[in-house]
């Protein structure tokens, strides 16, 4: 459940699982272990995930359940809640060997873990070894895609105001750089075109070491060395945009267009409250610059609405801030109080019928915003890095359709044959709110 740095852990789990002869299966099936990784960052999570285990539970009372994942790392009543709901076991999700063991106890002879496999070279990191991956590459799913997520980095040390994602996380962490660089090389090895970095605080990379060479840019400068097809970033604090990441921006031949500021509010005083350490002059300077370089780019955000105190005059600053930064696509959240965060007990919450209605006016926006950027995709030739066929027509012709992304995070679907994992050029030749299509050219290397 929840975000990409958790999709990334559960795959590294299966990894393990896998290694230690364990059959993974879909979740809906009929097992003798499920495992179910949480997610906290609202209270709606923690219900969905409490929902989770109890129907694992309904599916096989005498299961084995398993609960990892940020939820228990939260209050201290989650952990009652999540034995009420039918939970054996609950484990970091970064320390697989707990788990295992675990295993060995319950079924004896059946799980053959070995625990020298596992070895804590940081904080946090267990489960990132990568041990087995190359011969179980099906486990992580990494066979069956186009594009491998690779874990940077955990934990946060912004403490923003609304988030509870430090109190559950810890700081920051980051992986050694050597670990990543195998990791990468090793998805390469295996067909992988698109490698995505990601982590809790991705811009934070080497800010709990003493080293001036363990940063975000000089890992892209060693990661482009590999020779991906591309390399793309997830969300990115606007103050990671310095001189050093501009100049690896420029220099980069594998580095998509597609930049992710998370903005959450277009109101300087909102900023100020949610203790978010800019303003939105930073935010607008940080992506010109980005913008100057890759003309191309997508410029992509998050937006919270009904923060505390969020006045109308605030939310009708950060919907004209939105709208003159252009954004090509904007996730929006209504603000939802989480307990043990400052936010939730700060005066002047706002009315539910008030925070839906700014957030249906926000989307409103996204929508107008994101097909402007479609429509000004129209008549342009670019890679396209196709990941599979779906069932949809695009027009009367018999042969496939087949669906990929620009590098600037564009969906694009074209009729063609047999185009898994190839990147190929593509003539965009039409926009509707769900992405692009176009018609493919054979351009000769």
């Amino acid at each position: 459940m929840g975000c990409k740095v958790n999709k990334y852990d559960t795959d590294a789990l299966l990894a393990k699982l896998a290694e230690a002869g364990v059959l993974i299966q879909e979740f809906n099936q009929l097992a003798d272990i499920y495992i179910i990784n949480t997610c906290t960052v609202t209270n709606a999570g923690d219900k969905k995930s409490l929902q989770i285990i109890r129907r694992a539970r309904r599916q096989n009372p005498a299961a084995f359940i398993a609960v990892c994942g940020c939820m228990p790392r939260g209050q201290a009543s989650s952990t009652g809640k999540i034995s009420d709901a039918g939970a054996d076991f609950i484990f970091d999700t970064r320390k697989p060997e707990d788990l295992l063991a675990k295993l060995e106890e319950v079924f004896p002879g059946r799980v053959g873990c070995q625990n020298e496999h596992f070895t804590n070279k940081q904080p946090g990191y267990s489960s990132d070894k990568i041990t087995g991956l190359e011969t179980d590459m099906h486990v992580s799913g990494a066979a069956q895609r186009t594009r491998a997520f690779i874990k940077i980095q955990d934990g946060c040390n912004r403490y923003c105001a609304y988030c509870i994602v430090p109190y559950v996380r810890g700081p920051v962490v980051s992986r050694p750089t050597e670990d990543i660089l195998a990791e990468a090389a090793m998805h390469i090895r295996h067909g992988i075109k698109e490698i995505v970095l990601t982590g809790i605080q991705v811009a934070a990379y080497g800010y709990d070491t003493d080293s001036e060479n363990i940063n975000l840019p000089r890992l892209i400068n060693h990661l482009n060395d590999l020779g991906p097809k591309r390399l793309r970033l997830s969300s990115l604090d606007p103050c990671a945009v310095d001189s050093a990441f501009l100049e690896t921006v420029s220099n980069s031949p594998t580095l998509c267009d597609h930049f992710h500021l998370s903005l959450q509010s277009g109101a300087d005083k909102t900023l100020a409250s949610m203790n978010r350490r800019y303003t939105t002059a930073d935010y607008a300077t940080a992506a010109s610059k980005l913008k100057n370089l890759r003309p191309e780019m997508a410029l992509t955000t998050d937006i919270i609405v009904g923060f505390p105190g969020e006045s109308d005059e605030d939310f009708s600053k950060s919907l004209r801030f939105a709208n003159d930064m252009g954004f090509s696509r904007i996730h929006v959240f209504e603000y939802s109080p989480r307990d043990g965060t400052p936010a939730a007990d700060m005066p002047g919450q706002i009315p539910a019928r008030v925070k839906s209605a700014r957030g249906e006016e926000m989307r409103a926006l996204a929508k107008s915003l994101e097909l402007k950027f479609l429509h000004s995709q129209i008549g342009k030739l670019t890679p396209v890095l196709f990941e599979s066929k779906i069932k949809e027509s695009i027009n009367s012709n018999s042969s496939d359709t087949w669906q990929g992304h620009t590098g600037n995070y564009c969906n694009v679907k074209v009729q063609g044959t047999n185009l898994t994992n190839q990147i190929k050029h593509v003539q965009i030749t039409g926009a509707t709110q769900d992405g692009l299509t176009g018609e493919l050219v054979n351009i000769k290397s």
